[in-house]
């Protein structure tokens, strides 16, 4: 099927804004790629920042419908966190995340709505959808009762962390190592403190 000219839009200017960076991409330039017309951009879009804003949104919708399917998956809860651990893990190591971060902090200074249009869709709206999940199990038994938004806090804070995202935003990360033993640990860790047998300790 052919895409429309909004999607050839859309991949041209994320192609570009993660080849070149925000300042260097114009509207221009994504006409070109996207082997339009700059008024065809302009049909669509306002104008460049408008296309980036679009372009997060894509890449928050597509993890948030992964993650969604992680968290409605039935199963024994401890393989359900790891696949979910597993998935969050591979998202944040992936290239296209990291230079999307680092585009964001180059760009958050001067517009600082971009960066909390990102920070709300991901880490705000993950944090929510991960709340809901623990909230469930722990009604159901398998996690001891706890606040589910705190459960998610220290989950997420685990599997990611601020070392990590510090490495991925400053290209010093250790893909191979990170990516097969971090989410086992992660989870290990979480469940001494949220098994239902488990006493409730500080993380």
């Amino acid at each position: 099927m052919r895409k429309s000219h909004r999607d050839r839009i859309l991949e041209a200017g994320s192609d570009l804004f993660f080849a070149l960076g925000y300042e260097k991409t114009t509207t221009e330039k994504i006409a070109q790629q996207a082997k339009v017309s700059k008024r065809e951009v302009y049909l669509h879009f306002n104008d460049k920042r408008q296309i980036l804003a679009s372009v997060i949104s894509e890449v928050q919708a597509q993890m948030q419908s992964r993650m969604r399917a992680e968290w409605s998956s039935p199963g024994d809860t401890r393989v359900v966190l790891l696949r979910a651990a597993k998935t969050i893990h591979q998202f944040v190591l992936s290239e296209g995340f990291g230079k999307l971060v680092r585009m964001l902090a180059a760009v958050s200074y001067h517009d600082p709505e971009l960066a909390a249009q990102f920070f709300e869709m991901g880490p705000i709206r993950g944090r929510r959808e991960t709340a809901r999940y623990f909230k469930r199990q722990m009604k159901l038994g398998n996690l001891r009762l706890a606040d589910p938004l705190k459960a998610a806090d220290d989950f997420l804070d685990l599997v990611v962390g601020g070392q990590l995202i510090t490495g991925v935003i400053l290209r010093c990360v250790d893909t191979a190592h990170h990516k097969h033993s971090n989410p086992k640990h992660a989870v290990d860790v979480f469940l001494a403190v949220y098994a239902p047998n488990a006493k409730a300790v500080a993380l």
